[in-house]
């Protein structure tokens, strides 16, 4: 009974361990345990704005549409160990000429969504020629780009900004394809047979279906449609040889230039439905949309697992990346966290994913633990975010509010901008209350980050066992004094410090399996 009980226990937990390293295969793999992570770690630090419900979930879908399809588009370009640095600035172009030949030429506004998509072929066919067929670096080419096409679309429209859109842009965004359904429910137009479905969508409207939005919906079908295309068909087939070995490929006789250039058209033309999109979601065109958005893309990219040096990668992992990206930024938003600590954490997310991609070709135990570290520390850095946020700004509004009055006091006549730092004295006790609630946790902090990035030099497990207690101790601490934002992503960071102490394990116990299967398949 207790052999048997101890066989099966054994066939689980091979299965499990199997499992286990056919998911770290994936490219994807790092992006998807970063979303669940982070998602539940932004749920439990919200303070109560809800985090994972379905209508904020269709808002983060929304957020991600135009610039995750630029990024799928890029994704192609990567796959061949290219690059394209002028997607922001093409994507300006584009949507800034669509808006501005429908506003101020009276085009009717598909002619002018048409028009948008052949600059995209003549902008996609000018780089593929270049790169492809003249040989240019695609670095050089792009980067040229980003200031050309930056630069026309400028002179092109006057830098101004059009009248509001028409309506027929709302169709690839705002526009909800549920809404006929509510209304018709509520005008009592729907047939008889869909009433009941109009009756369900319009009692969870608020709750649910308000925020689902076309622009969310086509950028879901998008990379469906792009993934079909790449995983089906030669063009993704050769787009992966090309971008694994240029010159093999070239030798098994594929066209690598036609590809090449095949790869830079889909990009641009991606670009111009991202474009589309983010006009059916802003009131008015303008040339300076896009700014940054090649990084994003590009980060995105990366964060999927896409190997920068190409022929290694997924749509799927693109996409999982710019959901986390957005992810991201949605949750800062919702902890009321200013913009720029999203280009903060979004920098620590690429270099935790590039750590990743390095990770899972090494297949070294040392270097999974040395990343279990680094992103422990990155999750106790997230909580660390709010705190020390709230201390740096306190200390310099009485630096300068102190600064400002010594001048005021030596007689020196301030500017306009110069006054408006003098603060009152009730400002004064309010900044050093805020010093007094925030330097403390913000230094515990500080020091655990330290420890933690510790054990990727010095690896002892007495060392690690005794970062965790400590980290375990400061979770308690946070929880006792109510610092809520703290302290679900110090306990998810004391789980990923444990989870370090059984690599060793999971690697000697994989080679036991693989060493077991070998013996299985030479019996046979």
């Amino acid at each position: 009974m207790l052999s048997k009980f101890s066989t099966k226990t054994d066939q689980l937990l091979n299965s499990v361990v199997t499992k286990l390293i056919r998911f770290f295969n994936y490219e994807w793999s790092g992006a998807l345990i970063a979303i669940i992570v982070l998602s539940f770690a932004i749920e439990l630090s919200t303070g109560g704005r809800p985090f994972l419900h379905i209508s904020n979930i269709m808002t983060i879908f929304n957020n991600a549409a135009a610039v995750g399809v630029i990024a799928g588009g890029m994704t192609l370009v990567i796959l061949t160990a290219g690059i394209d640095l002028s997607v922001g600035s093409v994507m300006g172009l584009i949507a800034a000429l669509m808006g501005y030949v429908a506003s101020f030429w009276g085009v009717d506004p598909w002619i002018a969504i048409a028009f948008g998509f052949m600059i995209a072929v003549m902008v996609g066919s000018l780089h593929g020629m270049f790169i492809a067929y003249w040989g240019m670096p695609a670095f050089i080419v792009t980067l040229a780009g980003l200031s050309l096409w930056r630069g026309i679309a400028h002179l092109s429209t006057g830098a101004v900004a059009t009248p509001r859109l028409d309506d027929t842009f709302e169709y690839f965004g705002r526009f909800n394809p549920l809404s006929w359904l509510s209304d018709g429910y509520l005008n009592n137009s729907l047939p008889e047979f869909l009433m009941p479905l109009g009756g369900w969508i319009e009692s969870l409207w608020m709750d649910y279906f308000r925020t689902f939005q076309m622009s969310g919906l086509i950028f879901i079908l998008f990379f469906v449609l792009l993934a079909l295309i790449i995983n089906n068909t030669k063009l993704g087939l050769y787009i992966y040889a090309i971008g694994s070995n240029s010159s093999a490929s070239r030798h098994a006789g594929i066209n690598t230039k036609k590809y090449h250039f095949y790869a830079y058209l889909i990009c641009t033309l991606s670009v111009a439905l991202g474009a589309l999109l983010f006009l059916g979601r802003a009131p008015y065109a303008k040339s300076d949309y896009g700014q940054m958005w090649e990084l994003q893309a590009i980060a995105a990219v990366v964060i999927g697992g896409t190997s920068l040096f190409g022929g290694r990668g997924s749509l799927w992992g693109t996409f999982m990346g710019i959901i986390l990206l957005k992810l991201i930024n949605n949750g800062l938003t919702l902890a009321q966290l200013e913009t720029f600590w999203q280009m903060v954490v979004t920098g620590m997310i690429i270099l935790i994913a590039i750590g990743l991609d390095i990770v899972r070709q090494s297949k070294s135990p040392v270097k999974i633990k040395q990343m279990l570290f680094f992103t422990s520390s990155g999750l106790i850095f997230f909580a660390l975010i709010h705190p020390i946020s709230n201390l740096f700004k306190a200390l310099i509004l009485m630096y300068e509010g102190s600064s400002m009055k010594a001048l005021l006091e030596s007689g020196v006549k301030l500017s306009a901008t110069q006054s408006q730092r003098l603060i009152s004295s009730d400002e004064i006790s309010q900044a050093q209350l805020i010093v007094s609630d925030n330097w403390g946790i913000s230094l515990f902090l500080s020091l655990l980050i330290v420890m933690i990035l510790s054990n990727c030099f010095y690896m002892k497990k007495s060392w690690l066992q005794i970062n965790t207690i400590v980290l375990s101790i400061l979770a308690i601490v946070v929880l006792l004094f109510n610092i809520d934002i703290s302290f679900p992503i110090i306990a998810l960071s004391a789980v990923i410090l444990l989870s370090t102490l059984s690599v060793d394990w999971l690697f000697e116990y994989s080679i036991r399996i693989n060493n077991q299967s070998l013996t299985a398949k030479n019996q046979s």
